[in-house]
């Protein structure tokens, strides 16, 4: 099981439940966290960690294709993106909502093909705007 996300707020920040213990909480957007390469030392913009808000010390890894739960994974990774940028320096700001779900369905379609994109790109730039 894994801390994933469920719903995201307007400030950024995200509920995320942990199935296994039964616990859920929200995570404020500046602990939605990249993966350190650990080769690199580098933020990666291919993994998103989640730590459990209840403080039990479960953390999960999600990938840009989105894992079991593509289209909330994939939309957290727009989100952040379009919040603070990405961690690869391509976009260096907050990215605008289109270009930030271009951005992210790039990389998804890079790790996954393009058949894994899972979101529909109106309704997702609705709930961005």
């Amino acid at each position: 099981m894994s801390v994933r996300p469920v719903y995201f707020n307007a400030d950024g920040s995200v509920a995320v439940v942990y199935d296994e213990l039964g616990h859920s909480g929200t995570i404020p957007a500046a602990e939605v966290f990249w993966l350190t390469n650990p080769t690199t030392g580098q933020d990666d913009h291919n993994y998103i960690v989640l730590d459990c808000p209840d403080g039990c010390g479960a953390r999960s890894t999600h990938p840009v294709g989105g894992g079991a739960d593509a289209p909330n994974v994939q939309e957290m990774f727009v989100r952040k993106v379009n919040l603070e940028g990405c961690a690869c320096n391509v976009v260096v700001d907050t990215d605008p909502p289109p270009d930030a779900v271009a951005h992210v369905k790039d990389l998804v379609t890079a790790m996954d093909g393009a058949e894994r994109w899972a979101l529909d790109d109106t309704a997702l730039l609705a709930r961005l705007t």
